[in-house]
């Protein structure tokens, strides 16, 4: 805190400026927020993935409403959840949160930003919601001890140190324990990265675009899944139904599939591989959806998941084969490193308005 208070100082000195106001992050906890209400200016606090999205607008010098598919591992949301797997319906202004993956309970704090057989005990019950069943199946993957399994349920179950999350981020490190690529992690992103590259290697494997058309045409029939769920008409519980949402995407039951094919022996790359497939298929789906409720045709791709080249490749790709104008990171860092541009640009709107 004290090394950003000297900064912000020096910077005013160097630059002769006085601010007209300072703008953060939406998370009461964080060291630039704390720090940003102290200086004494106004504060203007913007939320996370909705800054994301800001920044690739601001790259693109584009002025029309998007449609922002802003992934990434952690943000603050609106409702005091964890976000980061979001559909939003964004100007300059402001954004409605449209859509977004599967909720799960985050649980074990920090660790579970480690540890991606944590995500992936949570989020299997939490689609099975079947002790016995779930314990089975964590069992057979191999996932951890029985007795690590029993502790994060009974955490689960009593919702302690557990928030509701739709982090993509962990999403794919959920999904990196489940296939045996990575079940804990040494640094950010890195069972994330491992799953990219065992899919990475299995489309190196089979370059003809047809055959893998086929090839994932024919896993499709074999294990089929809603691409988007209408969340008016889903089943009304906490882990499925988030509030002011309109459509989720089918994660949890696609993190359930790749569990019950990895256990009838399908190949972990050809998994890996599938699940970026379905992953991009119902972001696509979510779009469409969005586009035909809002009439907005631009869509913009923010936020750390989409370092993931593959996953940017599909979903970039499918967008403009649906008629949509995509916005991409070509310049700015489409991670953290962009937010502040997004901050930036809100916070300049909002002083001319």
């Amino acid at each position: 805190v004290k090394a950003l208070q000297e900064t912000i100082h020096r910077f005013q000195t160097l630059l002769e400026v006085t601010p007209q106001a300072v703008v953060c992050d939406l998370h009461p906890k964080y060291n630039s927020t704390v720090v940003a209400e102290e200086l004494g200016y106004p504060v203007l606090k913007v939320q996370h993935h909705y800054a994301h999205i800001l920044s690739c607008m601001a790259e693109n010098d584009c002025q029309e409403p998007v449609i922002g598919v802003s992934f990434d591992g952690t943000g603050y949301g609106m409702d005091g959840t964890i976000w980061g797997g979001e559909i939003l319906l964004a100007d300059y202004k402001a954004f409605q949160r449209f859509g977004c993956i599967t909720p799960f309970l985050q649980i074990g704090g920090d660790a579970s930003s480690r540890e991606g057989w944590r995500i992936a005990v949570s989020m299997l019950y939490g689609q099975m919601k079947d002790r016995a069943a779930a314990m089975t199946m964590i069992e057979k993957l191999n996932l951890c001890s029985a007795q690590d399994a029993k502790v994060q349920m009974a955490m689960a179950d009593r919702k302690i140190n557990a928030v509701m999350s739709t982090s993509a981020g962990r999403l794919f490190d959920g999904v990196s324990a489940i296939l045996g690529i990575r079940k804990a992690s040494t640094f950010e992103g890195e069972a994330s990265m491992a799953l990219e590259f065992a899919a990475e290697a299995y489309e190196k494997k089979h370059q003809n675009a047809v055959d893998l058309q086929n090839v994932m045409d024919e896993m499709r029939k074999q294990f089929p899944l809603a691409a988007c769920i209408d969340n008016k008409e889903s089943e009304s519980t906490e882990i499925n139904k988030p509030e002011q949402v309109k459509a989720v995407l089918n994660t949890g039951a696609l993190v359930k599939t790749i569990a019950e094919a990895r256990l009838a022996g399908a190949d972990t790359e050809k998994l890996a591989y599938f699940f970026h497939w379905i992953l991009a298929e119902e972001i696509i789906a979510a779009c469409q959806k969005a586009r035909k409720e809002s009439g907005r045709g631009t869509a913009a791709l923010s936020g750390g998941v989409f370092q993931n080249q593959l996953l940017l490749k599909m979903v970039d790709e499918g967008l403009q084969n649906e008629g949509f104008k995509v916005l991409r990171h070509r310049l700015v860092p489409p991670n953290d490193g962009g937010i502040a541009l997004g901050q930036a640009v809100y916070a300049m709107g909002s002083l001319k308005s």
